[in-house]
């Protein structure tokens, strides 16, 4: 059917010599695709169990010619075009989600430790990933050399998604007038962390938070909650100051144009009788009510407990070897297609991961329909 993950995917241009193909590329990246659900990091034994079943997996899946071997899987993956892959997964996420002002894209980097390459300096492997908060799926991915690229791919990774009307929320590392110039040239807004990086304005606006008087408090937008749970008591504050005047003084009103507010996040957390307080800082180019200033930088951790969490507990993604060629990035890419998989059928809705991905490996049938059919287009509440 039209816009089906299968149908899409097909359409990737396959770069092998056709002398002595035997299967498929269509074939194998679902193959692969199914193996990945079922939390295979590495061919050799995704190829065995699929070979269990091949029986099965011709019947339902229409296979030409069956299960391929380990090794073409990993020299299939090691040669399909990283850029046009990930331009296909684009077309395909953008099928599934209607974005709507508001919506919240969390940006951040994530290592793939065992594919470091020990001979070639010993780097660590980073994919930048882009999350759609509230609605829980990944729209691209960006695959940087080391942590310390982060500032100039972030850009690159913008450029390939759309974030009109969204949010974007990174970490201290994207508060660069380069990734803020390219958030509102794509018609997005920011929430961005303030963090030691930027040493001067980082000062002024902790040492403007730290001597408001009480009226000027009360002139602010201010939100305050607490949360108990199981002997932790965590108190929040959120203070945030739209001040045109006040903003221009504290910031470079050059190289910060586009920031409109600034916010204070003040949490004071109790666990076994010990306290910690932390604060927090960060600008944005909206005006923001304190309550939704508090939503956005509250769900940026959502990339790291809700995908990250998750493609390593359950995908094994750091513990993926594969480091040849594209292998790292097209199956970097391959597991979020997995990860979407679990978050798209609403008859799974209120099941663990692990349950799902047990459900796509005991009936093909869930698997068939997923690639198979057109998936309903995902919403999710505005903040």
């Amino acid at each position: 059917m039209e816009n089906s993950l299968f149908v899409i995917f097909e359409k990737l241009e396959d770069p092998r010599d056709n002398r002595g193909k035997k299967y498929r590329l269509i074939d194998v990246i679902m193959l692969a695709l199914y193996g990945t659900l079922m939390g295979f990091e590495d061919f050799t034994n995704m190829a065995y169990y699929l070979k269990k079943r091949e029986t099965e997996l011709v019947e339902e899946l229409g296979l030409e010619n069956g299960v391929p071997s380990h090794d073409t899987f990993s020299a299939v993956f090691r040669v399909i075009d990283v850029k046009k892959f990930m331009k296909l997964f684009i077309e395909w996420t953008k099928s599934l989600v209607q974005l709507k002002n508001g919506m919240h894209v969390a940006i951040d980097g994530k290592a793939v430790r065992a594919a470091t390459k020990k001979a070639e300096n010993g780097n660590i492997p980073y994919v930048l990933n882009a999350f759609l908060c509230g609605v829980g799926i990944t729209l691209g991915q960006k695959m940087i050399d080391t942590k310390k690229n982060e500032t100039s791919e972030i850009p690159k990774l913008l450029d390939l998604i759309d974030i009109e009307g969204c949010v974007v929320t990174i970490d201290a590392i994207g508060t660069q007038k380069v990734i803020m110039d390219k958030i509102c040239e794509k018609n997005g807004q920011f929430c961005l962390q303030l963090k030691r990086n930027h040493p001067e304005y980082y000062d002024r606006v902790q040492l403007y938070f730290d001597n408001l008087t009480k009226d000027e408090m009360e002139q602010m937008s201010v939100s305050v909650s607490t949360q108990k749970d199981h002997g932790r008591i965590e108190k929040r504050k959120y203070v945030v100051c739209s001040d045109e005047g006040i903003v221009a003084n504290l910031l470079d009103n050059t190289r910060w144009k586009h920031v409109k507010a600034i916010g204070m996040a003040e949490l004071k957390r109790t666990v076994n009788g010990e306290t910690t307080y932390e604060k927090h800082f960060h600008v944005l180019s909206f005006v923001s009510t304190a309550d939704t200033y508090a939503t956005y930088a509250r769900s940026h951790w959502e990339i790291e407990n809700n995908l990250h969490w998750v493609l390593d507990i359950h995908f094994n993604e750091d513990r993926c070897t594969a480091n040849s060629d594209n292998a790292i990035a097209n199956l970097s890419l391959l597991r979020k297609i997995a990860f979407n998989l679990t978050k798209l059928d609403p008859s799974m809705a209120k099941k663990t991961t692990k349950k799902k991905m047990i459900d796509f490996m005991l009936d093909i049938s869930v698997f068939k329909n997923m690639i198979f059919n057109v998936l309903p287009t995902v919403d999710a509440d505005i903040i």
